[in-house]
């Protein structure tokens, strides 16, 4: 992963285009050329991702659908059923709304009652390789709970020998030995344990795994695995589908879900079928005796009568007494349903179809039955406080004020068609006034008898509609295709084992864009790449870091060493040759300034310095940093006091007596500051600096002189009028690249002469065995020491190396840069 530092350095490189604003983002083509020089990590993590994605399909337990087509019984539906012939007696409604059946049946109580239906509240699971099976109907034992559960737990069996086993309670207590068909206390309450018919000699020291539910608990599991959608916009069609970890329970599931509906739907219908026989029952066993009762009377009337033609009636007459029955009925079956709403206790049905000609009535009676019946459901589970609760109450009390109202209503209007129809029977009876007491009196028995044996007759004919209402079963639901098992559909091996090799390949591209986004934050320049692709200015070399034998040193050039700074001075040397060349008359002068304090050009001044002595030029180091003279301790020259600000100041007048030899090569000598002036701009500003220059420059090849930063005291740019080369030197990671399109502007303005840039501390790739682009091999890159100079005195700066944040640390570490 270590190569990526160079890739990171060419995402820095794109970073900045020239003469446009500093932009952080990522090439594209540095990335990827990134993500091909890391290909074994993206082959190990590919490898890694395939192994785990594979082990954790492994571990997936299976997972199969069933499904089944329904049709539901509707109006348009019923053609062709049993219930069919019954259609003209008003016994089948057929009014079945598919929208509702479908929350009917996704209703919990309903897979509560399949679940207790199947008893399979128990789960059984053995433990195959890395995943659990459901084996259903193969468990060997079985597990009964003794006592209701009430809450969900696991047991885990293991069969010892033929009669013996050890079991576990939620898979952190005590193993404990038991015998089969013996019953074990647990902290659930006593269990029975036993051998299945499946149970074999193989099965010993094989692990069941029991899981016990709440039976709810399980419905609201089935719940949500279970869908049931209309086939089509058109048809009653349902399609049904529940998805389990067993094919064969899944199957059964299925169909017990079907079967329960059905029979939720025929337990609904008779409900209210066994409150209207009840009904009738009584009224039937009551009338029983009043018809009893007249007909005695009739016998006695008749036996007493001298002459049987009395009884012969005009059709007239005969005509208005039937009418008049009629009413009496209707006002006794009002009359009956009246008294039976006032002794109701609450929550009981209103019977129905019992022959009321009032079609409202019957209609309110229907509508409030059906509230009942949900009122009744809702309430086996719910609290009153429950607001579907309250609602329900409110609206079956409105209804049953509404059926009272309508009964008294059609009451009274029965009352006045009862006073209409007697007084025309007895307009019609007005001609007989003749006729013998006794007579009238058979006719007043006559017609009470009438009456009572058509209200019998007619609560007979409705207790045998009743009674067909209860033979028939048909179901609110014809299945059309039963559930089948069905192969598993899921976990999908080949699925699984993609989107792990996706990661793998996604993981690592992941990780070296991260490291490519930290490193893209990082507006430092690094290299000659990155000052080359922001601006237009000569650069005459980089200078590496020091190895870690050269960390405490200043002065590293030495003769005829080979080492890797040695050797880039010699080729920053060779450039300059070809920039600045001494002539015979006076020698070139090379001023080194920064943008900032602590880039090294002190460093870089001394040992260029030296580079030139060992070449045998004649060289003069000047101090001007007149401020502090951290370039004199350097190289370690005092001379009493004298330097250049006891020139310029005019107490020295001989300038041979601020040159000192060097103690490093006789060729190299040094002037240093002297003593600290109180005004080193005023200094510089004299005429004696440009004589001092021009004395320089008749005495030797090259004169260097250090200078402070640029632009940040004015000592800089005064110096700069006397020079024949400024060199720029910018530590690499210290300088913002920002800074850059300011440098050039500078260099375009001619406000600094023949301007070059030097990188210094540039950090070395491992993998680089050349330095910058001139192919010399200087060995590995080395971490950086500090330097220990700079201007911290001056109070916008200082030497020391600011500790890196820790992200920018272990990005570092990760690519291998140091």
């Amino acid at each position: 992963m270590q190569q990526a530092i160079n890739d990171i350095n060419t995402a820095n490189e794109g970073a900045v285009k020239k003469n446009q604003s500093l932009t952080t983002t990522i090439p594209i083509r540095a990335y990827l050329m990134a993500c091909l020089r890391n290909w074994y990590w993206f082959l190990l993590s590919l490898i890694l991702c395939g192994c785990l994605s594979y082990l954790y399909s492994k571990t997936q337990t299976f997972t199969y659908e069933s499904r089944a087509l329904i049709m539901l019984k509707t109006k348009d539906s019923n053609q062709g059923t049993q219930s069919q012939a019954f259609s003209d007696l008003g016994l089948i409604s057929g009014n079945n709304f598919i929208p509702n059946e479908i929350y009917k049946m996704k209703s919990t109580d309903l897979f509560e009652k399949v679940v207790m239906s199947l008893g399979n509240n128990v789960q059984y699971y053995g433990h195959v390789f890395l995943r659990d099976v459901n084996i259903y109907h193969n468990t060997p034992v079985q597990v009964t709970p003794l006592k209701e559960v009430t809450e969900s737990f696991t047991i885990t069996v293991v069969p010892k020998t033929t009669n013996d086993f050890e079991f576990q309670v939620d898979n952190n207590g005590p193993w404990v030995k038991a015998h089969f068909g013996n019953k074990v206390n647990t902290k659930y309450g006593p269990i029975a344990i036993t051998k299945n018919k499946n149970f074999a000699d193989n099965y010993i020291d094989y692990k069941v795994i029991a899981r016990v539910y709440v039976p709810r608990a399980l419905a609201k599991r089935i719940k949500g695995n279970f869908a049931a959608e209309q086939a089509d916009k058109i048809s009653d069609a349902m399609n049904l589908s529940l998805k389990w970890d067993n094919s064969d329970e899944c199957a059964d599931i299925l169909n017990a879900i079907i079967a329960t509906y059905n029979q939720e739907g025929i337990n609904d219908k008779n409900i209210v079928a066994r409150s209207t026989e009840a009904f009738i029952a009584d009224r039937v066993e009551a009338l029983s005796q009043d018809l009893s009762g007249v007909d005695n009377q009739v016998a006695v009337l008749k036996t007493s009568a001298a002459n049987s033609a009395i009884f012969a009636d005009a059709s007239t007459g005969r005509q208005y007494a039937d009418n008049a029955a009629s009413i009496d009925m209707q006002v006794s079956l009002a009359g009956y349903i009246q008294d039976y709403l006032s002794r109701m206790s609450g929550n009981e049905l209103i019977p129905s179809n019992t022959g009321i000609a009032n079609t409202g009535i019957e209609s309110q009676i229907s509508q409030y039955n059906e509230s009942m019946l949900r009122y009744q459901k809702i309430a086996a589970t719910s609290s009153e406080e429950n607001p579907v609760m309250i609602e329900l109450t409110r609206t079956l009390t409105t209804q049953r004020q509404n059926i009272m109202r309508g009964l008294n209503n059609y009451i009274n209007s029965l009352h006045m068609q009862q006073t209409q129809a007697r007084a025309q029977e007895g307009m019609a009876r007005g001609g007989i006034v003749a006729v013998p007491s006794q007579e009238k009196a058979i006719t007043e028995v006559t017609r009470q008898q009438k009456i009572k044996e058509q209200l019998y007759m007619y609560l007979l004919n409705k207790r045998e509609e009743n009674a067909l209402q209860l033979a028939i079963t048909e179901p609110n639901a014809k299945v059309i295709e039963r559930a089948n098992g069905s192969a598993p559909i899921a976990p999908i091996p080949s699925r699984i084992m993609l989107a792990g090799l996706l990661v793998g390949l996604l993981l690592p591209a992941a990780i070296l864009y991260v490291i490519f986004w930290i490193f893209s934050l990082d507006t430092n320049i690094h290299s000659r790449h990155d000052v080359e692709d922001s601006i237009d200015v000569p650069i005459v070399g980089e200078v590496p870091c020091k190895s870690k034998k050269q960390a405490d040193k200043q002065i590293v050039v030495k003769e005829d060493s080979h080492d890797r700074i040695s050797e880039a001075l010699h080729i920053v040397r060779a450039n300059l040759d070809y920039i600045v060349k001494p002539t015979d008359n006076e020698g070139s002068v090379i001023q080194f300034t920064s943008t900032m304090p602590g880039e090294g050009k002190s460093f870089v001044a001394v040992n260029l310095a030296l580079s030139y002595a060992f070449s045998g030029k004649k060289v003069v180091a000047v101090d001007l940093d007149l401020r502090k003279g951290r370039f004199s301790e350097y190289v370690g020259v005092d001379n009493n006091g004298k330097g250049v600000s006891s020139y310029l100041s005019g107490m020295e007048s001989d300038i041979n007596e601020i040159i000192c030899k060097s103690k490093f090569h006789d060729n190299l000598d040094v002037v240093s500051i002297g003593a600290i002036p109180p005004n080193p701009t005023h200094l510089l500003l004299s005429d004696r600096f440009a004589h001092m220059i021009d004395e320089l420059k008749k005495k030797y090849d090259y004169v260097i002189l250090d200078t402070v930063p640029f632009n940040v005291i004015a000592d800089a740019g005064l110096v700069n009028r006397h020079v024949d080369m400024t060199i720029y030197v910018i530590r690499a990671g210290k300088v913002d690249k920002r800074y850059l399109n300011d440098l050039e502007k500078l260099h375009l303005d001619n406000k600094i002469k023949n301007l070059s840039i030097l990188i210094n501390d540039v950090k070395l790739d491992k993998k680089n065995y050349g330095y910058g682009s001139y192919g010399y091999g200087y060995g590995y890159g080395y971490g950086y020491g500090n330097y220990g100079y700079g201007y911290g005195s001056y109070g916008y700066g200082d030497d020391e190396e600011e500790d890196e944040g820790k992200i920018k640390r272990l990005a570092k570490k990760v690519t291998g840069k140091k």
